[in-house]
């Protein structure tokens, strides 16, 4: 008698153990599609990287730019720097932009961020192209900042590319995801406070 009393709890109680799990699963969903989508679109952004034609012509052609760009913004304080490929050189000092220095990484983490993260296509396509051009001018920045480090403190030159420049450029593409994820969530009804009229 006294199992047949129990049987029925213990029933009831797996059901609600159950439900319990499939509520904090439908909870958490939207998290989970974000990771997941995140992770996706982070693979194809390598997955296109490694196609041969992207690899061997549209890159350099790519890093080619950053390397023009830099000796052009030099060029106006006076450097008399040129771009001979993918690299810098003038008379005091010369880099050569490689892949890990064309902020490829941390723009594809800020596109996936943007592409995984719930919103319309109206609110992501402004955040995209205002994204990646301040990442890519900001790239520009490292670029000069490494050669004028290269020229007055050369010792400190791969710290500041390896340990300082990769970390920062990572919080940054982060940053400005958090900046326009606030900037596209719904804001609720600002609470109404009854105005005093005065006396």
């Amino acid at each position: 008698m006294s199992k047949s009393k129990r049987q029925p709890d213990s029933v009831s109680t797996r059901r609600r153990v159950k439900r319990a799990k499939r509520g904090w699963f439908y909870g958490k969903r939207p998290i989970f599609q974000f990771v997941g989508l995140f992770a996706v679109i982070m693979g194809a952004c390598y997955a296109v990287t490694m196609i041969d034609a992207v690899e061997k012509k549209i890159l350099p052609a790519y890093m080619q730019y950053y390397a023009s760009a830099s000796a052009m913004v030099m060029n106006v304080f006076g450097e008399g720097a040129e771009a001979k490929g993918t690299s810098v050189v003038s008379k005091r000092y010369s880099v050569n932009i490689k892949q890990g220095c064309d902020a490829l990484a941390p723009s594809a983490l800020f596109i996936a961020a943007v592409l995984a993260f719930p919103g319309s296509i109206r609110s992501k396509v402004p955040g995209l192209i205002v994204g990646t051009l301040v990442l890519a001018v900001i790239n520009l920045v490292r670029i000069i900042s490494l050669y004028y480090t290269g020229i007055h403190y050369p010792r400190w030159f791969e710290t500041m590319h390896v340990d300082v420049w990769q970390p920062v450029f990572i919080l940054l593409s982060l940053t400005l995801w958090v900046l326009w994820a606030l900037w596209v969530m719904p804001r609720g009804p600002r609470p109404k406070t009854d105005a005093q009229t005065p006396v």
